[in-house]
């Protein structure tokens, strides 16, 4: 059995840059000079690992390209959406419970074009390797994990929104391009649109057939576009204190930056960082959620979801219209019965802090309901 404790640098780092198609980080070629030399044995990893997995997309693209063109994604798909640390994951974790659920698991994310040919030797290599512990808390992360497909995306697009870790200076530039498709709008919205219909078609084979049930923080600024996708889709918000998500938010970038970054911020530089992406992020969210049809969207908080699991979950399914709440109210139980010993990182939040999200998200305390303190 493996020692769940092992906490490799190296296996991180494959799970978040590894098997990046080659042509995406010469495109990257604009940013060289932002590198700083004691990343760059980093990003001859980076290389290095593209370049050796390069004949494995080749031969996926040969022997499985046609049967992925012809997936059919029949039931458009379920997505959840939310900031980063407001609770998507435990929500995702929870509904994938119910079997009739497929999902994007880890293993996809890290081999985006190469999980079908690698079939179960490539994911059992990459067991080995890759933590079994998420780097930013302290939730189990097996491959077979449900994952956030944007990692997929991130390897398959240049711009895609998570070379942002890579680039973290440039997060608002890749926030314009990978999710407001600003610049040259017709072509990033036809290449996002292609790699993701791949991600959820390979998804689809992978779960066999099933409706896919989705968490990518960044769709939280997507609405529009996945609904020109997926007309039918179904959506669930989950918020969660501004505070709460500001202390945790600096703590995730702080934890992924040190495995993911070429280039570092400036000091004091990630609190504006974090500030300006929930801003836009949240604005855009605001203002799209009336593009979503009747009977589309349920909204939840973290802490009812907390508070009250099982009423929420029926809530969730009872407003979207989705069946199954019932027969899978057992496998329901039983997940959170394993999650009574989980203890979350406790992220406190300085005076400095509070003010400057009191300052910074007064927006989101009024939109959302939440009390601030002064």
């Amino acid at each position: 059995m493996k020692d769940e404790s092992r906490g490799s640098r190296l296996g991180y780092q494959l799970g978040f840059l590894g098997f990046t198609r080659f042509t995406n980080i010469l495109r990257l070629a604009p940013f060289a000079p932002a590198i700083e030399i004691r990343y760059l044995p980093r990003l001859l990893f980076l290389i290095v690992v593209s370049l050796i997995s390069a004949p494995l997309r080749l031969l996926e693209m040969m022997i499985w390209g046609q049967r992925i063109q012809q997936v059919m994604i029949n039931e458009a798909p379920v997505f959840i959406l939310g900031h980063w640390r407001s609770g998507t994951t435990h929500l995702h974790n929870l509904l994938i419970q119910d079997s009739a659920f497929g999902y994007v698991n880890m293993y996809q994310t890290i081999a985006p074009e190469c999980s079908l040919i690698g079939g179960s030797w490539l994911q059992q290599f990459l067991a080995q390797l890759v933590p079994l512990k998420r780097p930013m808390d302290n939730m189990c992360w097996p491959l077979d994990a449900p994952q956030e497909e944007e990692f997929a995306l991130s390897k398959m697009l240049p711009w895609g929104f998570y070379v942002s870790l890579l680039f973290p200076r440039k997060n608002q530039e890749f926030f314009a391009k990978a999710v407001e498709f600003k610049d040259d709008q017709n072509h990033h919205f036809h290449s996002f649109a292609c790699a993701y219909r791949k991600v959820l078609a390979i998804a689809t084979l992978r779960a066999g057939g099933k409706q896919l049930i989705l968490k990518n923080p960044i769709n939280t600024a997507r609405i529009g576009v996945l609904l020109k996708l997926f007309p039918k889709a179904r959506f669930i918000h989950i918020a969660r204190n501004p505070y709460e998500v500001f202390s945790s938010t600096l703590g995730l970038y702080q934890n992924l930056g040190t495995l993911t970054r070429l280039q570092a911020l400036p000091p004091g530089q990630e609190r504006e960082s974090i500030a300006a992406i929930y801003d836009s992020m949240m604005h855009r969210y605001f203002t799209d959620r009336d593009l979503i049809p009747e009977g589309q969207l349920v909204e939840v908080r973290f802490e009812d979801l907390e508070r009250d699991p099982l009423g929420e979950l029926e809530t969730i399914y009872q407003k979207l219209g989705l069946p199954g709440y019932d027969s899978s109210l057992s496998s329901f139980q039983r997940y959170l019965e394993t999650q009574c010993s989980y203890i979350k990182n406790d992220h406190k939040i300085s005076d400095e802090d509070r003010n400057f999200v009191n300052t910074r998200w007064q927006f989101a305390f009024q939109t959302l309901g939440y009390s601030q303190r002064l």
